[in-house]
């Protein structure tokens, strides 16, 4: 009965610390989009383009270490697809943009990226998550 409850604890705190992680990694996440954005306004496009790059990086690791989570509605949900979404369509616009020093372009990336995060914590029920909004 020891080892189970002993067992069962250290799931429990192996569960909590994924949970802290991914919080912490998609906040690191935010910081970086507002970074980059912050950057692409002062025309530092390369390094905003470096800032977008690690942005990435902390959302594929958020999703890759958790990718299935329960939705609102109650059934697991791969966040996988979610995350190619993203990485193929407002981040590719978004880099593309960057690269191009398209300030025109690049502000409706921004928007379009926030929106899909917006979305992605609706379908979780994180909508008390708050993506801060592009300046």
């Amino acid at each position: 009965m020891k080892r189970l409850l002993v067992i069962l604890s250290a799931f429990t705190l192996a569960s909590c610390a994924m949970m802290n992680i991914n919080s912490h990694r998609m906040k690191a996440a935010q910081r970086k989009m507002l970074d980059t954005r912050k950057l692409q306004q002062d025309g530092q496009w390369d390094e905003a383009l470096a800032m977008a790059e690690r942005m990435h990086g902390s959302v594929s690791k958020s999703i890759t270490s958790d990718p299935r989570q329960k939705s609102a509605a109650g059934p697991m949900v791969d966040l996988q697809p979610l995350l190619v979404a993203w990485e193929n369509g407002p981040y590719a616009e978004l880099k593309s943009a960057l690269q191009k020093k398209d300030a025109k372009r690049s502000g409706a990336a921004f928007a379009s990226l926030r929106q899909q995060c917006v979305n992605c914590h609706a379908v979780l029920g994180k909508t008390q998550v708050v993506v801060s909004e592009i300046p």
